[in-house]
């Protein structure tokens, strides 16, 4: 199912959210853009961007836990980026009138607000904040693809796997992960075996809890000491900043 298709929860216009990047936008020029944003809620398994379509919409997860993800001609399907509360669908296809690269679903549903592609554009066309804002997402999302190629070569799966969790909790707001072990082993390019080896020792460690599909984080420092460095850096992408503002270069 696409996004464009899902109704809105409510009608009415809102000015809060728990997404960053939007927080963002709604503080450069209010205005523009909040008359137009709409509630929507995420379902697990849903598809909200299509590969080589246009997106019509742009979304902004709140609670929802979105995976960008590439299929081989095998069939074979892997995770290429993670998108939640401080990240936006169909950004670059919205500035650019350019066909989505590949297709995103949602891998944990939940809430979300959603705005008109035309709008967001039309805003950022005359809006410098807002176009600077959508500009330094798409090249924070540039930065992280290329730290995650650094990680899958070079870091076990276990500390992937302790990582990924770490993440799914900031960007979801929740300890409460209802995943899959077919999930997990997609999201980090592995077998379902190898998968659960890792997800069993974190586990044993007094870690995780897995249980009917249900992962909840039992200990985020615990957990911690078991992901790679690259938790540190992932922290630092999500963490809150002054999209709108620009730059002091030293």
């Amino acid at each position: 199912m696409i996004l464009e298709t899902l109704p809105s929860a409510e009608n009415a216009p809102v000015m809060a959210s728990q997404n960053q990047l939007l927080l963002a936008l709604l503080r450069a020029q209010p205005g523009a853009i909040s008359t137009y944003i709409r509630d929507v809620r995420l379902t697990a398994g849903h598809t909200v961007g299509e590969e080589g379509v246009v997106s019509r919409t742009v979304i902004f997860p709140e609670g929802a836990l979105l995976s960008s993800v590439v299929t081989m001609s095998d069939g074979r399907t892997v995770e290429v980026a993670t998108l939640g509360q401080g990240d936006a669908v169909g950004v670059l296809s919205c500035l650019t009138s350019e066909p989505e690269v590949c297709r995103t679903v949602v891998r944990i549903g939940g809430p979300a607000k959603a705005i008109a592609a035309p709008v967001l554009k039309a805003a950022a066309d005359q809006d410098e904040g807002i176009r600077r804002a959508l500009l330094r997402t798409i090249r924070v999302a540039a930065i992280r693809a290329e730290h995650e190629h650094a990680c899958s070569v070079l870091h076990d799966v276990t500390a992937r796997l302790a990582k990924w969790l770490l993440l799914s909790c900031v960007r979801t707001g929740d300890s409460r992960l209802p995943l899959t072990q077919e999930d997990m082993a997609m999201v980090l390019g592995v077998q379902r075996t190898t998968l659960n080896a890792s997800a069993l020792h974190l586990k044993a460690e007094g870690c995780i809890r897995y249980s009917r599909g249900v992962l909840q984080v039992l200990d985020m420092a615990r957990l911690e000491r078991h992901a790679c460095e690259c938790y540190a850096h992932g922290v630092r992408g999500l963490e809150p900043d002054d999209l709108t503002g620009p730059r002091r270069v030293a």
